[in-house]
């Protein structure tokens, strides 16, 4: 029963679109006395659609192949603004190593913490481990201005909670500090050699639009195409002229 319902339901939905399309009396959107004018109405809505299937599938291409060119356009700007911002700007840069203590070590700078917190630029830094009266780094910048880590020389009976860290320990993590600081005035020497190269490509892709621009105008083009396309108006034209007939016949106008 409920299948039989569900039947009666959609066949009745059916029938209300189907008059939609054909607005009038019963007779005229089921009766085979006007099939004929049914059918006229329909190939004249197919085919507007079909010519509007058409425009779609070329404006959607051209859209797209737009789409495309902009999106690689931005790509690239986008990729070397990033490379020149992380040059002039890299920050601390990855992780290397730590914390040791209050010092973490990055590939661009020590990090310290505790009382007095500070990055500590890599750049020309001097790492010295000293083991008296206490452990401790130094960090010397080149303005002669020096950081100061202590360490404890033993670990406090019943204090296995803080980090204990031997002299060999510390004189090893002074030593990958300054193979750091080498390493920064390498990166930084291949700044320098690279800051201007870079800048000039930059340039290069901002201006270099062609791509670009061609897409974008084929798009405009395409769409004020669609806009005048003879073929469009030829079969909206007949289209009208199928509407009022059907409108003379039936006193309704129908839907496109």
């Amino acid at each position: 029963m409920r299948a039989l319902l569900l039947i009666a339901l959609a066949a009745a939905a059916w029938a209300a679109w189907h008059w939609s399309r054909f607005p009038g009396k019963w007779d005229h959107a089921f009766s085979t006395r006007y099939a004929s004018d049914r059918a006229s109405l329909v190939t004249g809505r197919r085919s507007l659609r079909e010519v509007n299937k058409e425009a779609a599938r070329a404006e959607n291409s051209a859209r797209k192949r737009a789409g495309a060119e902009e999106a690689k356009y931005q790509q690239d700007i986008q990729e070397l603004e990033n490379e020149i911002a992380g040059l002039l700007r890299p920050g601390l840069g990855s992780h290397v190593k730590g914390p040791i203590g209050d010092l973490t070590l990055y590939m661009h700078a020590v990090k310290k913490t505790g009382e007095n917190p500070v990055d500590i630029p890599l750049a020309g830094l001097t790492a010295t481990f000293r083991s008296d009266p206490t452990y401790m780094i130094d960090l010397t910048l080149p303005g002669s201005r020096t950081h100061r880590t202590k360490y404890p020389r033993r670990r406090e009976p019943g204090d296995e909670a803080t980090p204990f860290f031997t002299a060999e320990q510390l004189s090893d993590f002074t030593l990958e500090i300054m193979n750091a600081a080498a390493d920064e005035s390498n990166f930084r020497a291949c700044r320098d050699a690279r800051l201007p190269r870079a800048r000039k490509e930059l340039e290069a892709a901002q201006s270099n639009s062609a791509a670009r621009d061609e897409a974008l105008q084929t798009l405009q083009d395409v769409c004020a195409w669609q806009k005048s396309n003879p073929r469009r108006k030829e079969a909206l034209a007949n289209l009208e002229e199928k509407r009022r007939q059907w409108q003379q016949l039936t006193g309704k106008m129908p839907p496109k």
